[in-house]
């Protein structure tokens, strides 16, 4: 193990410690989130909760119009635990500049786009393919749903059966049914799901840093000896 973080790791009770390892074997970066413009805190903070209960590490967080705020009655905490990338300074004319950043950055990452729908002409749940490469599943706002821009600039769009009147699952009702079954899918595959050895480390130097006070006293100590 890396020298520094076994040393940060005296800092913490073995039990934090622990548990830290046991939830970074599950963790995952093969599917992310994306939240385009989500403005409901007590939704955006059920699917921060979401996303830390199904072992996807990182959300993407779009702001075009709409600030992302985080609950914290809701997402009792796990926000410490993701990685979230808010994207809000670009104010292209048309109101969606930050969409095309967020999506082309994770094209140039690898994602596939899939575009979450409740259009009949869309894939269902079950049946997008996993092994086609890393996923990131975008949702949009509560009452239009997803710009045309992320349509656009999606690979594909996925929707979840529904066989009531409604049209449509609360955004953090339709997050956890997807996250429920692609990383349940994801799991039971033989596909390189899990984080390598740098992301590993990253993000157990980020969870240290975040429970330790003083952290960066603690650091400069160690690198003193």
């Amino acid at each position: 193990m890396n020298p520094l973080l076994e040393y940060l790791s005296g800092f913490v009770t073995p039990q934090r410690w622990q548990t830290m390892l046991d939830v970074l074997e599950h963790r995952s970066r093969y599917i992310t989130v994306v939240l385009e413009d989500i403005f409901q805190p007590h939704n955006a903070s059920a699917v921060l909760r979401s996303c830390d209960a199904f072992g996807v590490q990182d959300v993407h967080i779009i702001e075009n119009r709409n600030r992302y705020r985080v609950n914290p009655d809701v997402e009792l905490g796990t926000s410490q635990w993701l990685n979230l990338q808010r994207y809000h300074g670009n104010p292209e004319p048309d109101g969606n500049g930050n969409t095309r950043d967020a999506l082309l950055s994770l094209k140039k990452q690898g994602y596939r786009i899939i575009a979450t729908a409740p259009s009949r002409d869309a894939l269902e749940l079950s049946q997008l393919p996993l092994e086609d490469g890393p996923v990131a599943l975008v949702f949009g706002t509560e009452l239009t749903g997803l710009s045309e821009t992320a349509f656009e600039l999606a690979d594909q769009s996925l929707r979840i059966p529904m066989y009531g009147f409604v049209e449509s699952f609360n955004i953090s009702v339709s997050a956890a049914l997807c996250l429920y079954d692609v990383t349940t899918r994801l799991r039971q595959s033989s596909l390189p799901w899990k984080l390598d050895e740098h992301q590993r480390a990253e993000i157990l130097h980020a969870w240290l840093r975040r429970s330790i006070k003083k952290w960066e006293v603690i650091e400069a100590s160690f690198k003193e000896q």
